[in-house]
């Protein structure tokens, strides 16, 4: 090792300590890398010193975890570590809406439609439509809903359907519906997940409704580099987000208990709702405001729908995960 270089993390290598542990996010790579309390001292300390000087403050075994990190990746060896400078935390939004669910059951009675229309002029680029099992709504009338998504913004629609309907998910619709991305059939006796020939994929589940209650899973854990600045001031989960219940509640997520107008309303829009101040309240309310979630490790990479609530001037989340402090750290 040449001791007259300069060891630097990479830019887009975060080290994040939780009171469950110490991680390494490397964004470029999406992969969480489980270090120890040591190691992750000794990281923060060492970056963009002299290895010379390195060496001469922690010894010679230090070189270990040197060897380490650079076989990782997570580090490299430079003469002039100024000139890595860290990554812009600034969010840049290039729409106003990023994702919305739409709910359709026996008692739906707004216009569907007229709510896709509203989402589209927003440039929502995400679109859940959740058809309930007990829904009267006929093959044609769930046709005709895709007809208000031709020309739209959605880059992607996920749909939830009773297994009853799938007969009318031809690939000639998906060929004709290049937007959709997943289908999801309710109630169905045949139980597997497939990707179909237009890289649809679908799914086939027992339950008769979905449960809008999540359940927080380390595999789940997801992350780009522009979530992660997103979820530093941001609640990723529900920031711009919006989503109309089958009653035609507006809330921030379908199964919170909070709403923001009813569609039955004349004088309720969705984007007047959308852009109004009180229902952006919890866009802003990042894992880092939140107790419980503001000392994990997990917490920029951790995506839930929960409702949020304020009491004692802190931030609590109605439904909070396990503790996740089995992963196997790397080095010790």
């Amino acid at each position: 090792m040449n001791k007259s270089k300069f060891l630097k993390i990479f830019t887009d290598c975060y080290l994040i300590e939780g009171d469950n542990g110490y991680l390494i996010y490397d964004l470029l790579r999406q992969k969480l890398l489980s270090i120890s309390q040591t190691a992750y001292n000794v990281l923060a300390e060492i970056d963009g010193k002299n290895i010379d000087s390195i060496i001469s403050k922690f010894g010679d075994d230090i070189t270990k975890i040197i060897d380490y990190f650079l076989k990782e990746e997570i580090c490299f060896l430079t003469d002039s570590p100024k000139s890595f400078p860290k990554i812009s935390e600034n969010t840049y939004f290039e729409n106003e809406c990023y994702s919305a669910i739409i709910e359709i059951g026996t008692s739906t009675n707004y216009n569907y439609t007229k709510v896709i229309n509203d989402l589209n002029l927003l440039g929502c680029q995400m679109l859940m439509i959740s058809i309930k099992s007990n829904s009267d709504i006929s093959s044609e009338e769930v046709l005709n809903i895709f007809g208000a998504t031709t020309n739209s913004f959605f880059k992607s629609i996920d749909v939830i359907v009773p297994s009853s309907f799938e007969s009318i998910f031809s690939m000639d619709f998906f060929n004709n519906n290049i937007r959709v991305s997943s289908v999801t059939y309710l109630d169905s006796k045949q139980l597997k997940t497939e990707e179909n020939k237009s890289f649809v994929q679908i799914k086939r589940i027992k339950d008769k409704e979905l449960n809008w209650t999540e359940k927080i899973i380390p595999t789940n854990f997801t992350f780009t580099l522009k979530s992660f600045m997103e979820s530093k001031k941001y609640n990723i989960a529900l920031n711009r987000k919006i989503c109309v219940d089958e009653f035609g509640f507006i809330k921030n997520y379908i199964n919170h208990q909070k709403h923001f107008g009813n569609l039955s309303d004349a004088t309720t829009s969705i984007s007047q709702v959308f852009r109004s101040s009180e229902f952006q309240k919890k866009w802003e309310i990042s894992n880092d405001l939140i107790e419980k979630c503001k000392s994990c490790k997990f917490r920029y990479c951790c995506f839930s729908n929960t409702d949020l609530h304020y009491s004692n001037k802190k931030w609590y989340k109605a439904n909070y995960c396990e503790d996740f402090t089995h992963v196997k750290e790397n080095v010790n």
